[in-house]
């Protein structure tokens, strides 16, 4: 392997075991323009026998290499793009999905949501969703993302450190866990406009349907709810507002499990009392039930 030419071949034969050849196509293009430093057009402009350096090939073989294990390409490549903007992300840390893009979109579209001045973003992983919300809502004074992994918490403070620079916004990272911190009861003053959560929701029977890339490489703990009870963290969400971490008239969002959609939304609403809050169920585009919109009205 010494050319585009011949990179390109070896890529195909080496990935089409694990990827459509389309797709396997797809990511040959995406290693040569991360390890050569250009975008796609300068790519397609460079004759197929363009020699790659030395320091290129090597490179090249071992991003090959920890692919044609499993490895997803994101983790290979060190970076994906969430609703528009370049994250860091690494083993240890969950690769943001398309869905949860989908859930920012339904948050910024909300009347609502342009006037939060403070918001939690709980188990934030990455950073992906209090990045997104915090670059996006222009009102955000205070955005705290809370995390208890000692892997993703360093992947997410370079995150916002790369927006503080980017845009000159903050996001406080709190390493915490939100069940310890339930026990603490201490609710800020003032309450939060706005709280965002894509908790582990999947339930570990679920893992039999799961591709060897998602299971061998990405953190249970950030993909597993708790098998004796997979809607654990929901009730623990509820638990937040019924304490007082959201204001009257705030909202929260969350994705979920599509299996246990109705019953969180019940368990919800059990623990913040039905009388206190609004709850709609979501689809996302593929039409399961994926997101559930909650407004707290204690005084109602």
């Amino acid at each position: 392997m010494d050319t585009i030419r011949s990179f390109e071949q070896e890529a195909l034969e080496c990935l089409t075991a694990l990827y459509e050849p389309s797709e396997a196509r797809e990511i040959a293009r995406q290693l040569l323009e991360e390890v050569r430093g250009c975008t796609r057009t300068q790519l397609l402009l460079l004759s197929k026998d363009t020699l790659l350096s030395p320091a290129e090939c090597a490179r090249l073989e071992r991003m090959l290499h920890d692919l044609s294990a499993g490895t997803p390409l994101q983790y290979v490549l060190g970076h994906t793009y969430f609703a528009g903007h370049r994250l860091t992300v690494a083993p240890g840390v969950l690769i943001p999905r398309p869905e949860t893009e989908e859930l920012i979109e339904l948050i910024l579209q909300h009347p609502e949501s342009r006037a939060s001045q403070r918001l939690l973003d709980v188990g934030t992983g990455s950073g992906c969703i209090a990045y997104a919300l915090t670059a996006a809502l222009p009102e955000v004074k205070q955005s705290v993302a809370l995390e208890v992994s000692s892997e993703a918490a360093p992947i997410a403070e370079a995150n916002f450190e790369a927006l503080r620079k980017a845009t000159g916004r903050e996001v406080y990272l709190w390493k915490h866990d939100l069940f310890a911190l339930l026990e603490k009861h201490t609710p800020p003053m003032p309450p939060l406009d706005l709280i965002v959560s894509n908790p582990p929701y999947i339930h570990p029977e679920e893992a039999e349907e799961m591709t060897p890339q998602v299971l061998l490489h990405e953190p249970h703990l950030a993909l597993f709810a708790p098998e004796a009870s997979p809607i654990a963290y929901y009730i623990a969400l509820a638990e937040l507002v019924a304490q007082g971490y959201l204001r009257s008239g705030g909202n929260l969002w969350v994705e979920l499990n599509p299996l246990y959609a109705t019953a969180t939304e019940e368990a919800m609403l059990e623990r913040i009392g039905r009388q206190h809050a609004k709850t709609k169920l979501i689809h996302d585009l593929s039409g399961k039930v994926r997101f559930l919109h909650l407004t707290y009205c204690p005084a109602e």
